[in-house]
């Protein structure tokens, strides 16, 4: 049975279905964990859930929703080159795409406002006013344009109907080169401009030099999705020329799924900061542990040496042969000596004496 529907082994084996699905369970499973990691932070740890929060996880599901429709194109055709294609899987191939394009936009907007809304949320109402409108600005632009480029996708051909039945004729439709590479610049600036909005904010905070460094490494990690979306811009160009979107679907999974997971990295510093601490304290714990069980083996140690001199070297008066006399106790049997014992010996002193006052003289010594 072959993954592709309706197509031949051998087509099937052409396919790059393994890629896009290993791509796409991967960078999805990676990205729910962090969310889920992001949400017990914000809700349990921290417990102040804000609007980010949710935004987030509504983004979330909708990189879920988009990643399980790529794993369905691959069905229909998509890791194939457009020739290759069983033509009877068109119309289910063009249905499942266009299923996916509200979904694809959604989650790209979604973690942009989420880190907006987040900006406004570390800044505070004590936070100059202009630095918060131009956020606010730049919040609204961002939801604005990605909403046009939405209804865009959606309504890219006219009659409609025409985006999900390719062989639909008379028909008429924008073209996909200038209208991806619309949409690519857009969003391209909007993550170079959300990604460097908060550097002037961390560079002023008052927190130790290391700390700070860090935080801004991390927010500037979300610069990578600006490459993943210059990479999708350039297979644009393979579209026009080809129609294999492949390349083009599977670096806008990596973009949506890399920039949720970048966005919620930050989020995360409390459970980060709670486990070195752990760390730090069972280390501490471990070395007390360590050092006071090195002591009492030491301790063990020169006590074991002494009961070996003793043993090598047996006083007279500590040890006896068999025959013991009656005012010997015996305290502890020798190891490896048989049936040597350490003993203690009482001795009685009688003496007489001739009167009552040099017994007396006697006593007092």
């Amino acid at each position: 049975m072959t993954w592709v529907h309706n197509a031949s082994p051998e087509i099937d084996a052409q396919s790059q279905w393994p890629l896009i699905v290993g791509v796409c369970v991967g960078l999805t499973t990676l990205m729910t964990v962090t969310v889920s990691l992001r949400m017990y932070v914000r809700a349990w740890m921290i417990k102040s859930m804000g609007i980010d929060d949710w935004v987030m996880l509504s983004s979330c599901i909708c990189s879920i929703i988009y990643n399980a429709l790529c794993i369905t194109q691959t069905r229909y055709g998509l890791g194939l080159d457009p020739k290759s294609r069983p033509d009877i899987n068109a119309n289910k191939y063009s249905e499942v795409n266009f299923a996916g394009r509200p979904f694809y936009m959604a989650g790209t907007t979604g973690f942009k406002v989420a880190l907006c809304f987040a900006y406004l949320r570390i800044t505070g109402s004590n936070t100059k006013p202009v630095y918060r409108r131009i956020i606010w600005s730049f919040t609204t632009f961002t939801i604005l344009s990605h909403v046009g480029g939405t209804l865009v996708l959606l309504f890219q051909c006219t009659p409609m109907k025409r985006s999900w039945r390719p062989k639909l004729t008379p028909s008429s439709c924008l073209p996909n080169d200038i209208t991806f590479y619309v949409l690519a610049a857009i969003t391209i600036f909007c993550d170079l401009v959300i990604f460097a909005l908060p550097i002037p904010l961390l560079a002023k905070l008052q927190i130790n030099r290391r700390r700070k460094a860090g935080l801004i490494a991390v927010f500037s990690l979300g610069a990578f999705t600006t490459v993943c979306s210059i990479m999708r811009m350039v297979q644009i160009s393979i579209i026009t020329k080809s129609s294999n979107s492949t390349m083009l679907v599977l670096w806008g999974t990596i973009e949506m799924n890399v920039g949720i997971f970048l966005t919620c990295l930050p989020s995360l510093t409390p459970l980060f900061t709670f486990f070195a601490n752990k760390a730090k304290t069972s280390g501490l714990y471990y070395g007390r542990t360590k050092g006071l069980h090195d002591s009492n083996s030491s301790n063990a140690m020169r006590l074991e040496k002494r009961a070996s001199r003793f043993e090598s070297s047996p006083s007279s008066s500590a040890t006896t042969a068999v025959n013991r006399s009656s005012s010997e106790e015996h305290i502890i049997p020798i190891q490896g000596k048989g049936d040597l014992l350490i003993t203690k010996t009482t001795e009685i002193d009688i003496q007489e004496y001739d009167n009552e006052h040099d017994a007396i003289n006697r006593r007092a010594w």
